[in-house]
């Protein structure tokens, strides 16, 4: 296998060293034509992408704050198409909401907080186009770490631009290749064009567990650029080419940033180069939040939710408004789906008279989780139909999305303990299963035991998955004889998906006695009825009466101690005391 990878990555160096020839011949003799596409961002990073995270939320919007909406909503665009495999009917949906887009955001007077709202609203309704399949191929689980900063620079002076990849795919990658996509229009590359090629290379991008943990993994790659002269003024997007190994293959992938240039004053603006057409506002009614009630949902509970909704019209009021709420299915056949949330009162559908321009109210509407849900997030579809002034008919969709969670049911087995009782210094084997009943993993499961008679013991499990049982095998040791009822406390701890942790106590019943001996002093004599007479005991003779002793004290506890263990599960302390008062009384006797 590693001979593959060598033969692999000496192929990739020298297709890489080949290209690098190329593009340099390329560009002696001609000038660089490559136009730049752009991939956009999640929605996470929309906010720090455009640039609005340093705007005032309610202040009006303005003409640059248009440009960086068409900008994402573009973007988007394009990364559908570029990871969907979309039908004609797909593309012709896509144009026309990018067209109502393109008029309602030229047109109307709004808030960047409500022209930010919009765009997530604009991208949803793209995401819902039907008729998209996603290609075998692809590679989309590549992304930029939005903890990276917009970097922010000036015509003419140098500025470093910094990229952190991160890997959300279930296979690590390896020898990523990483190429700026360079253009000769200044509208499209603001920096100084120096080298045919600028490519940074990472070794490689592991797979990760969580997506906290890929943040944690991600690597970081950075190129010194100097900002052209003539760069106009704006939120420029940047593509970067990457090409990597994964599966033993080769794949490539688009990821793009942004930069905002603040350009020369004679260079323009690139706000003024984005097509502005249209003269009507349509009435649009978006999701701006939601509640729920208790904050936490958990399998099985009822809670109320309460959904914020705004005509975002500023001129147009609607009315007649019907919400039709339409919860995930889930299930594992189509024969037992059913919706993971059910109203209570039987119906999902909400109606509003009137919402006037501009203006936000809320619906509630209590609903049931099932009980047999799995713990992760469900999605709700909230669907809007509606008129405007003039009884003109519209139809907007929206996703929410409830976290679910499930409560831990542990329970323990009878705990089998060899010996049942030990003497001071001695071990014991202490054996239990551990039961995982509920719906979710339970992670990082350890038992301790605890108590003033023992030491030792912990056992580290690990996870359990749902339905499945963990084994406890554990050795105590006794340090101190019992003064008590004779339990020690094994200590049951986990934690769920959030690291929360919680405990379980299970009573075992153990026993520590204290072995006690009669001594013997220095000229104590025994009769030897081999030898007829009396001897010494450091004569070197076996001593019968000090066999006998051991014998009688032996023969006492256990008595003693099989007393004690029928007694105890029967009788109180008081009882039990009585009991070993009565023994030693018989002992003194005999």
């Amino acid at each position: 296998m590693k001979s593959i990878q060598n033969k692999l990555y000496r192929m990739m160096t020298g297709v890489v060293m080949a290209v690098l020839l190329v593009c340099a011949a390329f560009m002696i003799s001609t000038p660089l034509t490559a136009e730049a596409t752009t991939i956009p961002p999640t929605p996470t990073v929309s906010s720090n992408v455009s640039g609005w995270d340093t705007r005032d939320p309610d202040a009006q919007i303005n003409d640059s704050d248009r440009s960086i909406a068409y900008i994402l909503i573009i973007d988007h665009i394009n990364s559908m198409k570029a990871r969907y495999d979309l039908t004609d009917e797909s593309l012709r949906k896509i144009d026309e909401i990018f067209y109502q887009a393109n008029v309602y955001i030229a047109n109307t007077t709004m808030t960047v907080r409500q022209l930010q709202a919009y765009v997530v609203t604009v991208e949803t309704n793209l995401d819902s186009v039907p008729g998209h399949t996603i290609p075998s191929t692809t590679s989309g689980f590549l992304f930029l770490c939005n903890e990276v900063p917009v970097t922010n620079a000036r015509y003419g002076q140098p500025t470093t631009l910094t990229l952190a990849l991160i890997n959300l795919g279930k296979e690590g990658v390896t020898d990523v290749v990483i190429t700026p996509t360079v253009s000769t229009k200044v509208s499209e590359w603001p920096f100084v064009i120096q080298t045919a090629t600028d490519a940074r290379m990472i070794a490689a991008l592991p797979a990760a567990d969580s997506v906290e943990q890929s943040y944690a993994l991600r690597q970081e790659v950075s190129w010194d650029f100097v900002v052209a002269a003539d760069a106009m003024t704006g939120t420029y997007p940047l593509t970067f080419h990457v090409k990597y190994y994964r599966n033993g293959g080769v794949e490539e992938t688009d990821l793009t940033t942004y930069i905002n240039i603040t350009g020369a004053p004679e260079s323009g603006t690139l706000e003024s180069l984005t097509p502005i057409t249209g003269n009507t506002s349509t009435p649009r009614i978006i999701v701006t939040g939601f509640t729920t009630d208790p904050a936490e949902v958990y399998a099985g509970d009822t809670f109320n939710l309460t959904i914020d909704v705004q005509n975002t019209s500023s001129q147009t009021a609607v009315s007649n408004i019907q919400f039709d709420l339409a919860a995930a299915q889930a299930g594992d056949d189509k024969d037992t789906t059913y919706e993971a949330f059910l109203p209570t009162s039987g119906s999902a559908t909400i109606y509003v008279d009137r919402i006037a321009p501009g203006a936000t109210t809320q619906i509630s509407i209590e609903m049931t989780a099932r009980s047999d849900l799995t713990q992760k997030p469900y999605v709700i579809e909230v669907k809007a139909n509606y008129e405007d002034e003039l009884f003109n008919k519209y139809q907007a969709d929206s996703n929410l999305s409830i976290p679910v969670k499930q409560n831990a049911r542990v329970d323990t087995g009878e705990a089998d303990v060899l010996p049942g009782s030990i003497a001071v210094g001695g071990s014991t084997n202490i054996m239990f299963s551990v039961y995982n009943m509920g719906k979710t993993t339970l992670y990082n499961v350890q038992v301790t035991f605890e108590g003033d008679t023992i030491s030792g013991g912990n056992t580290f499990i690990g996870k359990i998955e749902p339905g499945a049982t963990g084994n406890v095998d554990a050795m105590v040791d006794g340090i101190a004889p019992t003064m008590d009822e004779g339990y020690i406390t094994a200590v049951v701890s986990y934690e769920d998906e959030s690291g929360n942790v919680s405990t379980l106590e299970k009573e075992i019943m153990l026993y520590v006695y204290e072995e006690n001996y009669d001594s013997f002093g220095e000229g104590d004599f025994f009769e030897d009825p081999m030898m007829g007479g009396y001897e010494d005991m450091d004569g070197g003779g076996l001593a019968i009466g000090w066999i006998i002793a051991i014998i009688a004290a032996v023969v006492v506890v256990i008595a003693v101690i099989v007393i004690i263990i029928v007694v105890k599960k029967k009788k109180k302390k008081a009882d039990l005391l009585k009991d070993l008062e009565d023994i030693e009384s018989l002992d003194d006797e005999n």
